[in-house]
């Protein structure tokens, strides 16, 4: 009798975990067929770079690669120190890549 209750306790824990496993199985399994039809991971890269102008000057900025038709496009470039004082020349921060120039 107290192996049988053992038993019924065991197989009973062991249906629920298997009946979790496929519910969450289904649930993963529908969630990446939908993510991978309308995300594309990877498509844009980006890549800073850093040039010194002098002793106490230089300038700083960013650029966005699109991977799939190459596209190169400018996001931010800043120079700073002595000669120009530090300005802004260009920023597409927070921009979509179409509308960069």
């Amino acid at each position: 009798m107290k192996y049988a209750k053992q038993w019924r306790k065991t197989t009973l824990s062991f249906i629920c975990g298997a009946l979790s496993l496929v519910v969450v199985g289904l649930l993963l399994g529908a969630a990446s067929d939908h993510q991978n039809k309308t995300l594309q991971f990877g498509r844009y890269q980006l890549s800073s770079w850093a040039a010194p102008m002098g002793e106490n000057s230089g300038m700083v900025g960013a650029f966005v690669m699109d991977t799939v038709s190459g596209e190169t496009r400018t996001v931010y470039i800043r120079s700073y120190g002595d000669p120009p004082a530090g300005k802004v020349l260009k920023n597409n921060l927070k921009k979509p890549f179409s509308d960069m120039y």
